[in-house]
């Protein structure tokens, strides 16, 4: 039975946070205890925040920066969330929640629109079930310490690169991390009320994981509280250096830091259970290895999906010379 003491200790998430620290630092990475910045509260005074682990794992050419928030919960919390789709309206990449920098250098990474892995399984808004109830703030109050965390960090990848600030050039990841003792589930995709009534184990309408991605874009709070962040940066920056090295898809450089802003900051972030094992954090870095040298197999799993585009190409192409100019242009 657990005492007290242990209890209090425990909830505090003090033991989560040296847990993780001590594995990150098995696995090659630097960081520290608790990233601080700043952001105004609901009366609108700038305040400190702050999320637990910044850390970093280079691999290659890769700058690899984890930002991380623990929660600990109660063991039998259970954290389930809506199913979501890589794609679709929103044009979710699988490799969305990396945040790369990597427009102030050449080469680019090469993986950043299609890729023929995923990370894990896509979802969105989630909920926590404790056994007296729903509670609907944890996980967002983990995810709000994140989201706002990143802009200042994306300045800070700008920053260095544009400056050479490191021994090579980088491209810099941006990984927000969510990591819980809570179980993780993902509700099937053709889950109903009903069906959820009829259930008589979760199991039977959500699959267990490890590790999730929740796709996370930003609202109209935290597009602004961007907006500011990042202008600041560009304010205070040298107007000719940044431009160049500036090497992206526009040659208009605010209207850059403007989509930055909006839709980049950020776009997912990753959630990960050890309520059991590593192994939902042990996934992330092997990905991330795959990432910074890819196998044999996962370039040949890159070039056949390359082949498949190019013949999507193909038949789209044939099939619209072979139509009327006026239907063509419709």
């Amino acid at each position: 039975m657990t005492k007290s003491w242990q209890q209090t200790l425990l909830s505090s998430g003090l033991p989560l946070e040296n847990d993780i620290y001590l594995h990150l630092s098995k696995r090659g990475c630097i960081g520290r205890f608790e990233y601080s910045y700043l952001k105004p509260d609901e009366n609108s005074v700038d305040r400190e925040f702050s999320y637990d682990i910044d850390t970093s794992y280079i691999r290659g050419p890769y700058f690899m920066h984890l930002m991380i928030e623990c929660k600990y919960r109660h063991p039998g919390a259970r954290w389930v969330f809506a199913p979501a789709e890589y794609g679709g309206p929103d044009e979710l990449e699988s490799n969305d929640f990396l945040h790369v920098v990597d427009d102030f250098m050449a080469p680019k990474f090469a993986y950043r629109s299609r890729f023929p892995r995923t990370l894990a399984p896509l979802c969105s808004k989630g909920v926590e079930l404790l056994a007296d109830g729903a509670n609907e703030k944890t996980i967002t109050q983990a995810t709000h310490q994140l989201a706002y965390g990143l802009a200042p960090q994306l300045a800070s990848s700008i920053e260095h690169q544009v400056g050479r600030l490191l021994a090579a050039d980088m491209a810099f990841f941006n990984i927000p991390v969510v990591i819980t003792t809570a179980e993780l589930f993902r509700l099937n995709a053709a889950t109903s009320i009903q069906k959820i009534r009829d259930a008589r184990e979760i199991e039977d309408v959500a699959t267990k994981a490890d590790c999730l991605v929740l796709k996370y874009l930003p609202g109209a709070e935290l597009q602004r509280y961007n907006r500011k962040v990042l202008q600041a940066h560009l304010d205070r920056s040298d107007a000719k250096k940044l431009k160049a090295a500036f090497n992206s898809y526009t040659k208009d450089l605010p209207h850059w830091y403007a989509s930055l802003a909006a839709d980049q900051c950020p776009r997912a972030m990753v959630i990960i259970s050890v309520a059991s094992s590593y192994a939902g954090l042990d996934s992330l870095f092997g990905y991330l290895d795959e990432l910074a040298v890819p196998s044999q197999k996962l370039k040949d799993e890159i070039s056949a999906q390359e082949k498949e585009l190019q013949e999507m190409l193909k038949q789209l192409q044939k099939h619209t010379k072979g139509m009327p100019k006026g239907r063509r242009a419709s």
